[in-house]
């Protein structure tokens, strides 16, 4: 599991306003964001960091939003343009550990249909490893029965 913390630098100065925690699980990448996704150099960070991810091959993400303490119209735009982006890559991104007020705000503005949601990390990373994408579309793995 690789782990690397990325903190946004804004004229020469390090800021916590958004901190981004990357690592690797069995081909899954894992996000977990700490502070604030908005407008600005948070916004741009995190954008950045989707798409070197995306760019270096990655098609599963999770991103964990436990940490997230405010978000902004301009931080919702910045997971939809990642949820599209990983999309026309053919990958899938998820959402995990929504808190209340996060989850509410994407109901508001009517996103919340648009991403997969999971409660805790561990659940988000168990539907990449239920589900193997063929040709046809998701396919459940292991053992299935027929009625």
């Amino acid at each position: 599991m690789d782990e690397q913390a990325i903190q946004i630098v804004a004229d020469g100065e390090v800021t916590v306003s958004l901190e981004i925690t990357q690592r690797e699980m069995n081909g899954i990448y894992l996000l977990a964001l700490r502070g604030r996704l908005v407008l600005g150099d948070e916004g741009i960070g995190f954008r950045t960091t989707v798409d070197n991810l995306l760019s270096s091959g990655a098609t599963r993400i999770v991103i964990n939003l436990e940490h997230v303490n405010y978000v902004d119209s301009a931080g919702l735009g910045a997971l939809i343009e990642a949820h599209r982006k990983t999309k026309a890559k053919g990958g899938q991104l998820k959402l995990s550990n929504l808190r209340p007020n996060f989850k509410q705000a994407l109901e508001i503005a009517r996103l919340l249909p648009i991403f997969e949601t999971f409660p805790t990390e561990a659940a988000a990373i168990a539907g990449f490893l239920s589900f193997e994408p063929t040709v046809d579309g998701p396919r459940q793995s292991g053992p299935t029965t027929t009625l």
